[in-house]
């Protein structure tokens, strides 16, 4: 089976991760011995088949051909061209409107669609971090949005936040929680108990809605 082998600084162990859509990837110490790595990957071939099978479920969750999940409502996708009207992704009551030609390619209206969720992330993102850091009493020196596969979200250590803008996806309850948790390590950089207290105080079910993230994470083993 193949894979992508990386050497994290600071690693002491073998570890195992599976990606969307079927990236299989191994952190390990450097001069780690290649032949017990192929021989960690052998073992582990059931549990990386049913790993990208669920990640494979997971991800047509959120977005098929047909539909699309942002905000955790499901949307239906209808390509239905207006002359008249500036071409354009619009939402209208339980659509996403995909106002383009026939014509246009698929790659393209892909393309449009993610420039979309990424806008709607930016708007929603940056005006709900700061209402969400005054409520904790708290200040961060930047926000910063990406796509990221392994996170959702981290805080540096010069207190800059960082967002995936993918979040856009699901509930704001949910939405919510990251953001918290992440303003949380501007206190504590760590996942103490007086961490998770702290994210309890502003989100008292933060338990449901990091086990809701859990179910659309990387899948890792160690």
């Amino acid at each position: 089976m193949q894979y992508i082998l990386r050497h994290p600084p600071n690693s002491k162990r073998l570890s195992l991760k599976v990606e969307y859509p079927n990236q299989v990837i191994i952190s390990a110490p450097k001069r780690f011995p290649k032949k017990i790595i192929n021989r960690f990957v052998e073992d582990h071939q059931d549990w990386i088949t049913a790993q990208i099978k669920k990640i494979t479920a997971q991800h047509q969750q959120v977005e098929t051909d047909d539909q699309i999940m942002i905000f955790g409502k499901m949307y239906q996708k209808s390509q239905n061209y207006i002359n008249n009207q500036e071409q354009g992704i619009f939402i209208l009551q339980d659509q996403l409107l995909i106002n383009f030609p026939d014509s246009a390619i698929k790659k393209i209206i892909k393309k449009e669609i993610k420039l979309f969720l990424k806008a709607t992330a930016r708007t929603y993102l940056y005006q709900r971090t700061p209402t969400l850091a005054k409520n904790l009493k708290l200040s961060y020196s930047s926000l910063t949005l990406r796509e990221q596969k392994s996170r959702w979200g981290s805080c540096s250590s010069k207190n800059s936040i960082n967002l995936n803008w993918r979040l856009v996806h699901y509930p704001p309850a949910v939405i919510d929680y990251v953001i918290i948790h992440e303003l949380a390590h501007l206190v504590h950089h760590n996942h103490s108990k007086s961490f998770w207290l702290l994210v309890a105080k502003h989100d008292p079910e933060y338990k449901e809605h990091r086990t809701y993230l859990k179910k659309y994470g990387v899948t890792l083993f160690e």
